[in-house]
């Protein structure tokens, strides 16, 4: 599609004379959806100018987006994309409606190339087809939301561990006890064996550079410092199994403190998607979450949007790695053409604009 032509802008156009058109043509497609209310043919006309459009600003107005747009128009200006054209047409009031387009690439063949190389997924994934009236939410609001939830959850987990570990101590004194003690065992011995290989590789120095009658000493010595490692590398061993007895006697409640700092995250997260469509940062930031088709959020959805980067951080453990990991699902919107992440795709929603109206309290 010719996203420039369908609001009647120039390729040079800034991103406020795109937002102007946009509006401009909105309201106008509005009018006239309103006057052809009784006219079924003018109004599925209607619906297609709407997405049309829709899809034209969600192009133009993402700065990422609209570059690689008027790289692809580029390349097939100049015959590195070929295809031909297409036009769908509508009688709205008498009058056709064309949206100019290219055809689709035969089936098997490969992407085309943009700037010498292949066009990204981002590019090559079909766009949707947005309800009239939606917008993709821009990146900076979705962005900063985002991390006001983020933010909310980690608090969550850590208070939920400093109370998990208090009660652990509390009703499991002598395994909590033992597990300590073991612990310092295994730091002990470690230690030792760093120190016992140290003394060793300084003796095998010695030795190397020894002649004469200090040869055999300090060969000696070697054998010695050997023997001192294979028994600091017992220590440590027993030490270890030690220390992992002691972890199992905890395996029980430590789980059962993870998965309730997996479940209060979820309690944050999902009811509150569930009925408004938003978590206390989206309803902050003025964005919302729907489903790819526009409808409101059911519980199902909003479950399955947040279990994916919620069960990542806890079979690691709420780890740096696991949260960056989890972190990495959510943010993959940020490459693709429908702003969807993993978990956006596996529950089928979208991430739409949608401001909170603010109610100002007049003064008397």
């Amino acid at each position: 599609m010719d996203y420039y032509a369908i609001l009647g802008v120039s390729s040079s156009a800034s991103k406020a004379e795109i937002k102007t058109a946009y509006r401009e043509r909105k309201e106008a497609l509005a009018a006239k959806d309103e006057s052809s209310a009784k006219n079924e043919a003018a109004r599925t006309a209607n619906r297609l100018e709407g997405a049309a459009l829709n899809e034209a600003w969600n192009v133009l107005s993402d700065q990422s987006q609209r570059d690689r747009y008027d790289a692809e128009i580029a390349s097939r200006d100049s015959g590195v994309i070929e295809g031909n054209a297409i036009e769908l047409s509508a009688s709205v009031g008498g009058e056709p409606l064309k949206i100019s387009g290219q055809s689709p690439p035969p089936p098997n063949s490969p992407p085309p190339s943009v700037g010498g190389g292949p066009l990204s997924q981002r590019s090559r994934r079909a766009r949707l087809a947005l309800p009239a009236g939606v917008q993709l939410a821009d990146t900076r609001p979705r962005i900063l939301a985002m991390v006001f939830d983020l933010t909310v959850i980690i608090l969550l987990v850590i208070c939920t561990q400093i109370a998990g570990a208090k009660i652990i101590s509390e009703q499991y004194p002598v395994e909590k006890a033992a597990n300590a003690t073991a612990g310092e065992a295994r730091t002990a011995a470690a230690k030792d064996l760093s120190a016992a290989s140290k003394s060793l590789k300084a003796a095998e120095d010695k030795a190397s550079k020894a002649t004469g009658d200090q040869k055999a000493a300090a060969q000696a010595e070697v054998k010695k410092r050997e023997e001192a490692e294979q028994s600091a590398k017992r220590a440590d061993k027993r030490a270890a199994e030690e220390l992992t007895k002691t972890q199992e006697a905890l395996r029980g409640p430590t789980t059962a403190v993870l998965v309730a700092s997996s479940l209060l995250a979820l309690l944050y997260l999902v009811p509150s998607t569930a009925r408004t469509g938003r978590t206390l940062g989206k309803r902050m930031r003025g964005v919302k979450v729907l489903r790819s088709n526009g409808e409101a959020l059911t519980w199902w959805p909003a479950f399955s949007r947040y279990l994916l980067p919620v069960a990542i951080a806890t079979a690691l453990f709420y780890s740096p790695p696991g949260l960056l990991l989890a972190l990495g699902s959510v943010l993959w919107w940020l490459w693709d053409p429908n702003r969807q992440g993993s978990h956006d795709r596996i529950s089928k929603t979208i991430v739409v604009s949608a401001p909170v109206a603010r109610v100002r309290l007049g003064r008397r």
